[in-house]
Formats: C-alpha cells, sequence, structure tokens
C-alpha cells in the first residue's frame, strides 16, 4: 500500500477505543479481540466477536466487520512497531494498543475449511483452518461511511457462496 500519509498524520485516536486510517478510509477498533476477551479465537468465534460488537453498537456503530485480507495488510508498516502480548514486535501504528495478537482473522473465505489469516509479526498472510485455534485474534473494522453491504462479514473469492456455513 502506498505510505503518502505519514503514520502519525494517517491514524487518528477518535478517543472512543477506536482509530481512524485516513488514507484507507476505516474505521478500526484500538484492541483487537484477545485484547478484549484475554482468549484467543478460531474463525467462527471471530466472527461471533464481530457479531457481538454490532450488536452492543460498539462506539456507537453496528456495522463492524472482519477485514478483508487487504485491509488487514493495509496496517502493516515495518517502520512502526507495538509489543504483542508476548512482548514480541508487531509491525502497526502505536496508535493501537500494545499487548494484542500478532494475527488477525479475515473475510477471506479460502477452499477446504480454511480463511486467510494475516501475521503482523511477518508481515504476510497465509490460509489456516477456520477451526483451529491457536494464537489468534481478529482486528475489527468498518468503513467510515456505511456500505450498503455493510452487515456482511463474509467476502468469498468468485465462485464461493456466502453461507456461514462449514464446507
Amino acid at each position: 500500500m502506498e505510505k503518502s500519509v505519514d503514520l502519525k498524520k494517517r491514524f487518528v485516536d477518535n478517543g472512543d477505543g477506536t482509530v481512524t486510517d485516513l488514507q484507507t478510509k476505516l474505521i478500526w477498533k484500538k484492541t483487537d479481540s484477545f485484547q478484549d476477551t484475554s482468549k484467543w479465537v478460531n474463525w467462527y468465534k471471530a466472527l461471533e466477536y464481530i457479531k457481538g460488537l454490532r450488536n452492543e453498537k460498539f462506539a456507537g456503530y453496528d456495522d463492524w466487520r472482519m477485514p478483508t485480507l487487504e485491509e488487514a495488510e493495509s496496517l502493516y508498516d515495518e517502520d512502526h512497531v507495538i509489543r504483542d502480548m508476548d512482548r514480541m514486535d508487531i509491525f502497526i501504528s502505536d496508535t493501537f494498543s500494545p499487548g494484542g495478537g500478532f494475527t488477525s482473522w479475515t473475510s477471506n473465505e479460502l477452499p477446504h475449511a480454511t480463511a486467510a489469516i494475516f501475521y503482523y509479526r511477518y508481515g504476510h498472510g497465509n490460509a489456516n483452518h477456520k477451526e483451529d485455534i491457536t494464537k489468534d485474534s481478529v482486528r475489527a473494522v468498518r468503513d467510515i461511511e456505511k456500505r450498503e453491504d455493510a452487515g456482511g462479514a463474509f467476502k468469498q473469492y468468485p465462485g464461493f457462496s456466502d453461507s456461514p456455513l462449514p464446507r
């Protein structure tokens, strides 16, 4: 992603538990699911976490969703670092709260009951089985302006159904 905006100016702490990314026009939850629940999540539990944020209208919004792989990757920046829950470096803006997980599940579903996950320690995505729980978390996101499809938490590759059921 183009780094035309200085990170200190790119990310704005909104003071309500959210961070606005002025470059991508996204609003992120300042903490991830691990920081909020002290639990690691598989893809299905990550989806439940997102639905919970919608139901409680976190920060006044009911259109929280999982990020796409591209959106999750947009936070990665090797020039900026915070510490995760293992006190290891993750490469995102210090506008976000330290102490979270080093991954984010994404809405990108893949074949064989897998979904894309992004690693903030390493700067790349990978496919994980949706039912696996290792040290995985999710970073909730929403668009600055509400979209018509904002209720959908899924972004499939072409040819995939939008069913939330296991494949």
